[in-house]
């Protein structure tokens, strides 16, 4: 007669396999339980170089305009405007929207905790009918904040390229 013995238990290749489940499933959910400084610096950064790269096109385009971008004094934005009426922002030619960013809102919703400051005289950045800044004497520097990590996003003065 044969016996005929049942086994209980997993073999190896079904551990493989529920082993590689559970890593994949915590490659997935790691990034969930870290510190999200780092992406929101990233969307404000993204953010702001958009901005000051659309600032340069206008004053490209419009080369008898003074076009800048305005830092908010408190931190917490800020505006596309020119040197003229820095306090009143250009709008957008398609929707008729001021050009404003405020952190915490909109666009940068995600930026709650982000405070934003600048090295240039008034808060301004402004750009010249080439694409560089007016101010050739430095270079100009936006500096993010989120807790204790700092982004510097830095523009040449000559060349307008922002790094």
């Amino acid at each position: 007669m044969n016996a005929i013995t049942h086994r209980r238990g997993f073999t190896f290749l079904e551990l493989l396999m529920s082993l590689g489940i559970m890593a994949m499933l915590a490659a997935l959910a790691a990034p969930m339980f870290g510190s999200n400084e780092a992406l929101q610096l990233d969307i404000t950064k993204r953010l702001l170089v958009s901005d000051l790269e659309y600032a340069q096109v206008l004053a490209i385009a419009n080369p008898e305009t003074e076009v800048a971008l305005i830092v908010d004094e408190d931190g917490s934005g800020w505006s596309i405007a020119t040197l003229n009426s820095p306090s009143v922002p250009l709008t957008n030619t398609s929707t008729g929207e001021p050009l404003v960013t405020i952190l915490g809102s909109n666009a940068a919703a995600s930026a709650t905790n982000v405070q934003l400051t600048c090295n240039t005289e008034n808060n301004a950045v402004a750009f010249d009918q080439n694409g560089g800044l007016i101010d050739f004497a430095q270079s100009a520097q936006l500096y993010l904040q989120c807790g204790e990590t700092v982004l510097v996003i830095e523009i040449s003065p000559t060349t307008g390229s922002i790094r």
